[in-house]
């Protein structure tokens, strides 16, 4: 598939700021948010870090980018292919209401079991107070939005670009993003990965970050509500 601004991406790839760009996302920020995850004493302090971390992130990606002659069109920070982004938009948007609205239906023994299993996985981060769900609403869109830009946005292109394929740079894109996500366990892990293959398709497909920037936020803000009401009729 064609990449946008090919020279300007291979200038980026021979750059020394866009590498040391690519250690801070792939090595440096995962192990810090490992750590501070079980390190931080509240889930409102995780969630700050979350925010400011990876809005911090997509500043500096931002300034790596115009440094190397890349703006936000370069990695789909707009319409892309218009007519297949509005319909997908749209797609995702009938596909959330319709499973949003089968799960107040009906909510299965084998469902809730998943549920609490996923919630224990990830309870420090689940809200459990008013105060704490107001502030996850910022925590789901930060992460729609700036991961996108960041993993499917940069680091797809970046290493499609490198490897000569965007197919092999949505593999590598997809497991780094799913290792970022080692706080919550193997299952984390492996889910996040497999989100990030089924994202970046969608990416491919559409050349546009918006539609799964929006999928992005709604399953985190939905996944994360739901969980955050087990958690707290369990305590």
């Amino acid at each position: 598939m064609n990449i946008a601004s090919l020279s300007a991406w291979l200038g980026a790839w021979h750059s020394l700021s866009a590498w040391l760009f690519v250690v801070v996302l792939v090595l440096i920020f995962p192990i810090l948010d490992y750590f501070l995850y079980f390190r931080l004493p509240t889930t409102m302090q995780i969630y700050a870090w979350n925010i400011l971390a990876e809005w911090s992130l997509v500043a500096g990606c931002i300034f790596v980018m115009r440094a190397n002659g890349l703006g936000l069109a370069n990695i789909g920070q707009g319409l892309g292919k218009s007519y297949v982004t509005v319909t997908l938009l749209l797609i995702v948007i009938a596909t959330f209401v319709v499973i949003r609205l089968s799960r107040k239906k009906a909510r299965s023994s084998t469902k809730e079991a998943a549920l609490k299993q996923a919630a224990e996985q990830v309870k420090r981060i689940v809200p459990t107070s008013a105060a704490e769900r107001g502030m996850f609403v910022l925590v789901a869109l930060t992460a729609g939005i700036c991961e996108e830009f960041l993993y499917r946005g940069w680091l797809l292109n970046f290493a499609g670009v490198g490897m000569g394929s965007l197919w092999l740079g949505l593999l590598v894109s997809s497991v780094i993003f799913g290792l970022a996500h080692a706080y919550q366990g193997r299952r984390g892990v492996i889910g996040a990965g497999g989100l990030g293959l089924v994202l970046g398709l969608l990416f491919l497909l559409c050349r546009s970050l918006i539609p799964i920037q929006v999928v992005h936020a709604a399953i985190d803000l939905n996944n994360g509500l739901a969980l955050g009401k087990l958690a707290q009729e369990k305590s």
